[in-house]
C-alpha cells in the first residue's frame, strides 16, 4: 500500500507574532517571503506536487480600518496597522493568494484562523467569531469555504466550533520526544518525524505531525534568523545532507508502514538560500516515488475525504461536518477558485 504524504505551509507574515511584537524572523516588507513563495510554486508546478497553504484570513484583505468587531480581548488588534497592502504588506497579502491561485498545480487554501487567534486561550465565542470571519473571506475571495484548519501554535479549537464552521480536518502535533539535551538535539537533526494514520476524533479528522517544523531544518537558519548555536559547529553542507536524509527516512518509514506522513513549516522558515534547496530535492523525490506508486501526495482536504470514506461502514454513513450533500467531498482547492483574480513562535 502506498504511503500518503501531506505538505502544509503556514502563511501568516506579521500576524504570526502580532501579540508578541517580534518580527526579526521576517524580511523587510515580506519581500523574501514573496520571492520564495514564487520559487516554491515554480517547483511545485515542475513536479506536480500540491500543498495545503494555511493562510491567516486577514491577509486576504486589501485594506481595513484596523479594528474588527467581536468578543476579542482588549488590545488583540493593537498591531493591526489599519492601512492597506501597499503600505503594510506584512499584514495584508492578497497578492500572495492570487499567486497561489494562478498556478496550474491544484493547491489548497485552508485557514489559519482570521487573526491567528490562540484557540486554547480564547473562549468559544472568540474562536467561533475568528473562524467564521475567515470562512467568510474564503467564501467571498476564494469562492468556497474551507474544510481544513491549522490551529495557530497548535492550540486545538473546540470541536463544537469546528463542526459549526464546517471544518472537517485539523493538523495536530503528536510528540514522543525527549524534551531537552542531547536527545533533543539528535531528534531535531536526525528525526525521525512522526509517521501515523489520521484519526477521527469527535467528528473531526486529525492529521498528525511533529510540533516543530519538519519540512525545513532546525539546524539551518529560519527565515531571517541565524542558526541556533547548538548546530553551528557542523558545516552547512553536512546539515543540508542530514536534512535531506531526515525527510527521506520519514517517507521510507511511511512507505514501509503504508501510513501517512505530514510535514510542515512556516513560509518564512523556508525563505532563505539555506533551506530551499532541500525542499526542491524533497519535491523531486516525492514525484519520483509517486511515479513508482510508492507515494500519493494529498492536501488536507483530500486527506479528509479519504479518511472519511475509509471509516464508513455499510450500516452507517460517514459523518460530514457540513451536513449537506452539496458539501460532500468538497476539496476547496485553489486553482480556478478566483476569477481574474506559523514551529511555535
Amino acid at each position: 500500500m502506498a504511503a500518503t504524504v501531506t505538505i502544509s505551509i503556514e502563511i501568516e507574515l506579521g500576524w504570526g507574532v502580532h501579540d508578541l511584537q517580534r518580527y526579526d524572523h521576517l524580511s523587510e516588507r515580506g519581500r523574501e517571503e514573496r520571492r520564495y513563495l514564487r520559487k516554491l510554486l515554480d517547483a511545485c508546478d515542475a513536479h506536480r506536487i500540491p500543498v495545503s497553504f494555511d493562510v491567516v484570513g486577514h491577509l486576504f484583505l486589501e485594506e481595513c480600518a484596523g479594528s474588527h468587531p467581536g468578543p476579542y480581548d482588549d488590545g488583540w488588534f493593537e498591531a493591526d496597522p489599519g492601512t492597506d497592502s501597499e503600505t503594510d504588506p506584512l499584514f495584508y497579502a492578497p497578492d500572495m493568494i492570487d499567486e497561489i491561485a494562478a498556478r496550474r498545480t491544484d493547491h489548497e487554501l485552508c485557514t489559519h484562523t482570521f487573526s491567528h487567534v490562540l484557540c486554547g486561550e480564547a473562549d468559544e465565542d472568540t474562536q467561533r467569531r475568528d473562524i467564521e470571519y475567515s470562512q467568510h473571506l474564503h467564501e467571498s475571495e476564494a469562492n468556497g469555504r474551507t474544510t481544513s484548519l491549522v490551529p495557530p501554535r497548535h492550540y486545538e479549537p473546540s470541536s463544537d466550533v469546528l463542526r459549526e464552521q464546517g471544518i472537517g480536518i485539523i493538523r495536530v502535533p503528536t510528540d514522543e520526544s525527549a524534551a531537552t539535551g542531547i536527545s533533543r538535539f539528535r531528534e531535531l537533526l536526525l528525526g525521525p518525524p512522526h509517521v501515523g494514520e489520521p484519526q477521527i476524533e469527535d467528528g473531526i479528522v486529525e492529521t498528525y505531525c511533529a510540533s516543530q517544523p519538519t519540512l525545513t531544518a532546525a539546524s539551518l537558519p529560519s527565515g531571517q534568523r541565524a542558526t541556533h548555536l547548538a548546530f553551528r559547529w557542523l558545516p552547512v553542507r553536512v546539515r543540508r545532507r542530514l536534512h535531506e536524509r531526515y525527510l527521506r527516512t520519514a517517507v521510507d518509514a511511511a512507505i514501509d508502514d503504508g501510513s501517512s506522513l505530514h510535514v510542515w513549516c512556516h513560509l518564512y522558515d523556508l525563505s532563505n538560500e539555506y533551506q530551499f534547496p532541500q525542499i526542491e530535492s524533497f519535491l523531486e523525490t516525492l514525484a519520483s516515488l509517486r511515479e513508482n506508486d510508492d507515494v500519493t501526495v494529498k492536501t488536507m482536504s483530500e486527506l479528509n475525504d479519504d479518511i472519511r470514506v475509509r471509516h464508513v461502514s455499510p450500516s452507517k454513513p460517514a459523518t460530514n461536518p457540513k451536513g449537506e450533500d452539496e458539501q460532500k467531498g468538497e476539496t476547496n482547492r485553489v486553482a480556478g477558485q478566483r476569477q481574474g483574480v506559523d514551529q511555535r513562535v
